[in-house]
């Protein structure tokens, strides 16, 4: 499985694999690849019966994915998501408010994310040690808390993307349900670009959402995010035990 996943690496697939799901991504319309990439993913969806992995999610531009037969027959499409850019080389030209950058496996962290997440404490450990296997060499420094008034307003997850040119990404970002509506999505997303740029070292941001999720869009526009013209397709192929 290991070779597959490298081969996919080698035609521009990006993949990143945890204890049960490997995640595959692509952004880029590399039709002329579109048959060797099929074949690629077939085969690694036949070979994840055997292993104790159980899932397998792929993003891709819905312009490739129409050439690949084998996949989209595969796969099960579970949504649409719009991808945000942003170069880090230059200022941010914003406030950075008050941030704390807690540990992740304490309990009031924990605790914390599962008030934001509105999930149990279990699901939000769950959760956490997820991000620990995708990024073991990064997740001591990402969880990251916006504080207004020595009280916890939210939580963003900054992070490099593995196997890039310093691209800056968010695994998660979510204010707590006390502080929805306030306006201060903004603020907590500009402290995940602040942390990309100044402390991780990015040179660019990635950002992608669903493409209902409108207050979102409208965060990455207000911190100067560009919107790509393609949007990406996710899919998914489940084991069910």
């Amino acid at each position: 499985m290991d070779k597959l996943l490298q081969h996919l690496q080698r035609v521009g697939v990006h993949y990143i694999k945890s204890n049960r799901v490997i995640m595959l991504e692509i952004l880029e319309n590399k039709l002329h690849l579109a048959s060797e990439i099929d074949v690629l993913i077939n085969e690694l969806l036949d070979k994840l019966q055997s292993s104790r992995l159980k899932k397998v999610r792929f993003e891709c531009p819905k312009i490739l994915l129409d050439s690949l037969n084998c996949t989209r027959a595969k796969m099960e499409v579970i949504g649409e998501r719009v991808i945000y850019k942003r170069s880090l080389t230059t200022p941010l030209n914003v406030s950075i408010p008050d941030f704390e950058v807690w540990s992740f496996s304490e309990n009031n962290s924990i605790l914390l994310l599962s008030e934001v997440m509105g999930t149990s404490f279990i699901d939000a450990e769950k959760f956490l040690a997820g991000m620990k296997t995708e990024l073991p060499t990064q997740v001591n420094e990402m969880f990251t808390v916006y504080m207004v008034n020595n009280e916890a307003v939210g939580v963003v997850f900054p992070h490099i993307e593995p196997n890039t040119d310093n691209e800056g990404r968010i695994f998660w970002i979510g204010m707590h349900p006390n502080f929805l509506g306030t306006g201060l999505g903004k603020n907590l997303h500009s402290i995940g670009l602040y942390r990309l740029k100044n402390e991780f070292k990015a040179m660019s941001y990635l950002g992608m959402t669903q493409v209902d999720n409108i207050p979102m869009r409208n965060i990455m526009v207000s911190n100067e995010c560009i919107q790509n013209k393609n949007t990406v397709i996710s899919l998914q192929y489940s084991i069910f035990t």
